[in-house]
């Protein structure tokens, strides 16, 4: 409950018009949940440190204890020290009733003169009183809501004491600005109504005494015995390295599964920051979406199948795709490496794709985005976008927020800090396979069709990044009779004069070179890491053999490759540290081999499973003599974000 003019500093401004502009969520302003987290984390510590009483220097209370386990991390902790999970999740903070907004103007002083200074003239962005809600969730190491009474209880208690502690939120803090009442409670009672500042205060005083004598009332309820119960951080490692279990599931039998997803927020896929910039993937990596699934079929478990449970990943059991972006059904996949098009734009609505021929000279080869191919034709709201799909890539977000020194309240120096991520809005799939042990040790089929809240990505405890609602279902009719033909589900087939490429064939399909041998087509829908023999970095042709080889398909040689190389980086927990970079094929690589009719069927087997290290996590799927990859060229519309995000705008940040 703010009582005067208050607001959050994005640390930008309008240029030609306003200084500083303030968070805001659409038209309103709006306290982001990593604000919140911080005030009331600072707070917690004192009062807990209070609640200990005196302590030696060396000596941990038990409520300091709990705090440290409640927010993970000591805002007085020295640098280098090993955070802990955090089990409290705060969302951002938004108006309760419409919140005008308003500029106010300031100047410098000049301590030599007392008078204003030259070209100092200062016009900054305020929010008006007014009363703002959020959510807080108390979380296991799981993700999963605790249920522990006595821990609930405890968190309650804490939070609510550390909430009337906090006296400010925002910047101007020095000059008045941003007073504020934070009430931590479970229901808040009585009505509000007004709009001066003084109404504000007097309801927020009402609040603030009806609740401290609720938490006098929960206070009695900690004895030394509950006090010394509550949970505080483990020692040593947070994560425990589990054993490998042998691959026990057979691949060909089992349940093929499509995970849609509908992001309600920004989510920021792991990429390596650079400098200040927090960096966002265009796609959410099966990395991210596998502990998720486990969790969620290990909710179903039975008695007696929970060897089966805990080794679902290591021994096979469970294995998902990279999740990609859908325009209007229709998935996205990594634009082949193959394919190009004209130096010089003919049309702003509309693209033509080349594909490799030597009739087509003089292109520029495609890099980055996805194709959404769709022979049946595009949208056609405009004339000539009757085209046969869409391409582009998702523009990401970028949000820029300021860490805040707890010690100053101001700024913390070189903490300015711009977060990407993809847009909220935006729709993802992915493909799931379960193995017959794991789908009737869980019962997944009780699993399907419902739709599901989670948390994913980076800064997902944040409470501004990470929600998206998720629902499992099973594969229908058509998406099984493609994952047939191509080796993954949602791959249209062309009809009529679209099915046959230059040379009059079926696409996708050569000329054979001999009579037992085919030329195929392999186009790489997602990043492969394939080891090298011995200890360099991989991912060279060589490698690539070898990793099909060891699955029980013999290339020999790849007649024809397009293929480039990503570094892969990803984060362990365990360590608080990045782990080791891998060398990876790109998505989009192509490659062409002679394979004869058995080679052919195993490659549409293993296409959904991939190939390579860490098949599990998303890492090297492919599909099988691609219908795109033998055309002449094909003209697609340029997919924009309202073709990704078909609602409203997503709101916060600007466009990439």
């Amino acid at each position: 409950m703010f009582t005067s003019d208050w607001g959050v500093s994005t640390g930008v401004g309008h240029a030609g018009r306003t200084h500083s502009k303030i968070e805001r969520c659409g038209d309103d302003p709006v306290v982001r949940g990593t604000v919140i987290t911080g005030v009331l984390r600072e707070q917690a510590m004192l009062a807990a440190k209070a609640l200990d009483g005196q302590k030696k220097e060396e000596e941990e209370g038990k409520w300091i204890s709990f705090a440290l386990w409640l927010f993970g991390q000591d805002p007085n902790g020295k640098q280098g020290s090993t955070p802990h999970p955090r089990h409290v999740l705060f969302s951002d903070a938004t108006p309760a009733s419409k919140i005008p907004i308003h500029d106010t103007v300031s100047l410098s002083i000049d301590p030599t003169t007392g008078t204003a200074r030259d070209q100092f003239l200062r016009f900054t962005e305020r929010a008006a009183p007014g009363v703002l809600t959020g959510t807080f969730t108390l979380i296991d190491e799981a993700g999963a809501e605790l249920s522990d009474q006595r821990t609930i209880d405890a968190a309650r208690f804490l939070l609510g004491v550390a909430g009337l502690m906090v006296r400010g939120i925002g910047s101007g803090r020095s000059g008045g600005d941003g007073e504020c009442t934070v009430l931590v409670s479970e229901e808040i009672g009585g009505k509000w109504s007004g709009e001066s500042s003084a109404e504000f205060s007097a309801y927020a005083y009402e609040q603030s005494k009806q609740l401290r004598a609720v938490l006098a009332r929960l206070s009695t309820c900690f004895s030394d015995e509950v006090i010394s119960s509550l949970p505080k951080p483990k020692p040593g490692p947070q994560h425990s390295v589990g054993t490998v279990a042998d691959r026990s599931a057979k691949p060909r039998n089992g349940h093929h599964l499509i995970l849609n997803l509908t992001l309600d927020s920004p989510i920021v896929s792991y990429e390596v920051p650079f400098s200040n910039e927090i960096r966002s993937l265009d796609f959410l990596r099966g990395t991210v979406l596998l502990p998720w699934l486990h969790r969620l079929v290990s909710s179903k478990k039975q008695a007696g199948n929970e060897a089966v449970i805990t080794n679902a990943v290591t021994g096979g059991h469970l294995i998902v795709s990279d999740a990609l972006p859908v325009i209007k059904k229709i998935e996205g996949l990594p634009v082949p490496l193959t394919l190009k098009t004209d130096k010089t734009p003919t049309s702003d609505s509309t693209i033509t794709l080349y594909g490799d021929s030597p009739k087509n000279k003089g292109k520029i080869p495609v890099r980055g985005g996805y194709v959404f191919y769709d022979p049946k034709g595009g949208d056609g709201k405009e004339p000539g976008t009757d085209s046969q799909g869409w391409y582009g890539k998702p523009p990401l977000r970028g949000r820029q927020t300021t860490a805040i020194n707890h010690e100053t309240g101001a700024a913390s120096k070189g903490q300015l800090v711009l977060v990407d991520a993809l847009p909220e809005g935006l729709k993802m799939r992915a493909h799931v396979w379960v193995s017959d042990e794991l789908w009737e040790a869980t019962s997944v089929s009780d699993l399907l069709g419902k739709t599901r809240v989670a948390r994913l990505g980076s800064r997902k405890l944040t409470g501004t990044f990470g929600s998206v609602h998720c629902t499992l279902r099973a594969e229908t009719d058509d998406e099984r009779e493609s994952r047939s033909h191509f080796g993954s589900a949602g791959i249209a087939h062309p009809t009529g004069d679209a099915s046959k490429s230059a040379n009059g064939t079926a696409l996708g399909e050569s000329a054979p070179a001999s009579s037992d041998d085919q030329t195929v087509s392999l186009w790489f829908t997602s990043d492969v890491i394939a080891h090298s023999a011995g200890l360099g970095a991989g991912g060279t042709v060589d490698d690539l053999i070898r990793a099909f080889k060891r699955e029980g398909v013999d290339l020999g040689s790849i007649k024809a490759a397009s293929i480039r190389h990503r570094r892969v980086d990803s984060w362990s927990p365990a360590d608080n540290g990045p782990r080791a970079s891998r060398l990876a094929i790109q998505a989009g690589s192509v490659i062409q081999v002679s394979a004869n009719d058995e080679n052919h069927a195993k490659l549409l087997e293993l296409a959904p499973f991939g190939v390579g290290e860490l098949t599990a996590q998303g890492y090297g799927r492919f599909v099988v003599a691609h219908p795109l990859l033998s055309i002449e060229s094909i003209e697609v519309t340029k997919a924009k974000l309202e073709h990704f995000v078909c609602e409203e705008t997503p709101e916060g940040g600007e466009e990439k």
